[in-house]
């Protein structure tokens, strides 16, 4: 254990993503019993909603060259939505109560996906016995501080997402609505990398903070957050590389599907690509899942702190009180 500590606390961008792959090729069953449990269902929650997006905003902003333009939102002078119009309101509330409907089926799955790999990839560094059974087997005793997580990030996202998201929108519309000059192409493409270099960082801390969660007894919410900005220093410019690797092959996965798929003029071809975009997709989610992990434990290996036993313990002692049990049936 100690010598593997040693080994992934100097492992840099190449080694997590190395050894993310051969965590998965080496449990493959495993790994595909959680994607046929979990991350399936994720995946078809993915692309079902970039479906419902399309159909809802077409029939919320009739007549815009741009229907799902976020900036509606905040000019509304420029959309044609009505609210006294009963179609546009039906419309709207439709497009919200599948947005309530969405997050929560993610919110659950992605728990169930967060408990069951992160124990499983550290049952591995421990030399454990792992399965499915003993992967999931956890969850009912830690999902409520995951949750607690879960829900804090969401709402630091939801604010970033839907108040400074739309303000970007807002600015680069009035900096290009006139004449375009190079100054503005300037401005424009500096705001747009640094709201997305805020997007990346937030991403990470909260991918950290959700593995915390589960491998560390009372740690969760803003603890965990705390915990996941202080644990990535030292491998951030390894963090953030896999995940604005990981990040933009899954949007060109979408791009892709909302190309081809949800725009596609041919069947045929939209069949095809639907398949191949969810199949991308679908290892995109699982990668993802396992690198978040896989980080998590090569910081703390970088920071020299031991990987929280608790639970591989307390399977040690069931075990022992199995045998005990048994001795005492046979006597």
């Amino acid at each position: 254990m100690e010598n593997t500590q040693q080994e992934l606390g100097i492992l840099g961008f190449f080694g997590i993503l190395k050894q993310s792959f051969k965590i998965i090729f080496y449990h493959k069953k495993l790994f595909t019993q959680f994607s046929l449990a979990f991350l399936i269902p994720i995946t078809i929650i993915f692309q079902v909603k970039m479906f419902t997006a399309v159909l809802f905003s077409f029939n919320m902003f009739k007549n815009r060259a741009e229907p799902e333009d976020i900036t509606v939102f905040v000019i509304p002078q420029y959309s044609s939505l009505n609210f006294n119009l009963m179609a546009s309101f039906k419309w709207t509330v439709y497009w919200f109560l599948s947005e309530i409907g969405y997050l929560i089926l993610l919110l659950i799955f992605s728990i169930l996906s967060t408990i069951s790999i992160a124990h499983t990839i550290g049952s591995i560094y421990t030399s454990r016995e792992v399965n499915f059974s003993k992967a999931t087997a956890l969850i009912p005793t830690i999902w409520k501080r995951v949750l607690i997580t879960f829900l804090l990030i969401f709402a630091i996202t939801s604010v970033y997402d839907y108040l400074l998201g739309p303000v970007l929108g807002l600015i680069l519309r009035l900096l290009f609505f006139k004449k375009f000059t190079v100054v503005k192409l300037v401005v424009g493409i500096i705001l747009t990398i640094l709201y997305i270099a805020v997007f990346v960082y937030i991403t990470i801390i909260w991918r950290l903070a959700s593995v915390i969660s589960v491998m560390e007894s009372n740690t969760s919410g803003m603890k965990a957050i705390i915990k996941s900005r202080n644990l990535i220093k030292g491998k951030m410019a390894a963090a953030v590389g896999l995940f604005i690797v990981v990040l933009t092959f899954s949007a060109g996965v979408d791009t892709l599907f909302m190309l081809l798929v949800v725009y596609g003029p041919i069947i045929p071809l939209r069949i095809g690509i639907g398949i191949l975009s969810f199949i991308l997709k679908l290892l995109t989610i699982l990668l993802l899942y396992v690198v978040q992990t896989v980080i998590y434990f090569v910081c703390k290996s970088y920071h020299n702190e031991d990987i929280e036993e608790e639970y591989y313990v307390a399977d040690d002692d069931q075990k022992a009180m199995d045998v005990q049990l048994v001795t005492l049936l046979l006597d």
